[in-house]
């Protein structure tokens, strides 16, 4: 079954929340204070970073990305550097990788020691579409800006329970917690309600209510399976990780291709098992970790025969996964069974 879904970018509540308190609650100099453009730049900077709030620097080029979504450079370059000022992102060496990281992300995401995921809602992608953002820029609205992330966390959260469902807003209890004087609210009114941008739709106004959802613009559709979804994530997390403690060289094209064979040769197949019998699932994620643990290791040791990395890593994963589920009998039978029952031909690793 197909079901749409926001097309965004994930952001934690306690981000939302530690941004609201910089601007709001603390007192900086002059140079830390938190701008519009600094704000649109920590956005931008959030939907190219990874899991844990990491983005490889040789990977990075800022006025690139600015072209990509129709961002003014050099106020998008000056929000850059006026971040690291601030402390929203540093810089972070990792075995002789050198990575931009937002460690507000990388706060509050989970560990072994503390594997609850933290709550959290997406921002759709279409914030960057057209000149959005240039307008909260060109009038310096970082509360605006706050207050729509704001509004957004509580329109995903309504969309994701109910689905389809308009959020009520009080008009005098917006204006109280922008803490914005009339006129900017009203401008800020007119820019995310009435927009030709906007990614808000008004339902009506009535008695200084609004009946508020997103616009289409803001969903995508997709096969609906949100345990494959999670147990995809944890493997991709898994594999970063290993990555970033190795010794590997690779750009993030090769992380996406790694990634792309890891989908295909263990994740998808492993799932099937988990989909026949639940109870496998630890064994499952146990087995996952060790195959992708040897494979890049064994990447590791060919550092420097390797020619394409993505193609080497995928050949290295299937003969991982033949050796470990040599010793894996009952998991191979049950993922075999799986591809019998669905008159597929079982893989040579699984077999």
């Amino acid at each position: 079954m197909n079901v749409k879904v926001v097309d965004g970018i994930q952001f934690f509540d306690k981000e939302l929340e530690c941004l609201n308190k910089y601007e709001f609650e603390y007192v900086h100099e002059t140079k830390k204070k938190m701008t519009a453009s600094s704000l649109v730049t920590y956005l931008l900077l959030r939907s190219l970073c990874d899991e844990v709030g990491l983005i490889l620097e040789q990977d990075f080029n800022l006025k690139e990305e600015c072209e990509k979504r129709n961002l003014p450079y050099s106020t998008i370059h000056n929000g850059y550097h006026r971040l690291f000022d601030i402390g929203l992102i540093n810089i972070d060496r990792i075995n002789g990788r050198t990575y931009i990281q937002l460690p507000i992300v990388a706060a509050y995401v989970p560990t072994a020691n503390d594997p609850k995921i933290p709550g959290y809602f997406y921002v759709p992608k279409v914030i960057f579409s057209s000149n959005f953002l240039r307008g909260f820029i060109k009038a310096r609205d970082v509360r605006g800006l706050l207050g729509l992330l704001d509004l957004i966390n509580g329109l995903y959260r309504e969309y994701s329970r109910k689905r389809s469902t308009w959020i009520k807003r009080k008009k005098t209890t917006l204006f109280k917690k922008f803490q914005q004087s009339k006129k900017v609210f009203n401008k800020w009114l007119q820019r995310v309600f009435y927009g030709q941008n906007s990614l808000i739709q008004v339902k009506q106004e009535l008695d200084g209510l609004y009946e508020l959802k997103f616009t289409e613009k803001a969903f995508r559709e997709r096969k609906q399976d949100a345990k494959l979804d999670q147990f995809q994530a944890s493997a991709h997390n898994t594999l970063s990780s290993l990555l970033r403690s190795s010794s590997v060289r690779y750009t993030s094209d090769e992380l996406q291709e790694m990634q792309y064979a890891c989908k295909q040769e263990i994740i998808t197949p492993m799932y099937y098992a988990v989909e026949a019998n639940e109870n496998a699932m630890s064994t499952v994620k146990a087995v996952m970790a060790d195959i992708l643990s040897a494979s890049v290791r064994e990447i590791e040791r060919q550092t420097g025969n390797i020619q394409v990395l993505g193609a080497y890593f995928r050949k290295t994963l299937r003969l991982q996964t033949k050796r470990i589920f040599q010793e894996e009998q009952p998991l191979r039978y049950l993922i075999a069974s799986s591809y019998k029952n669905a008159n597929w031909d079982v893989p040579e690793q699984f077999q």
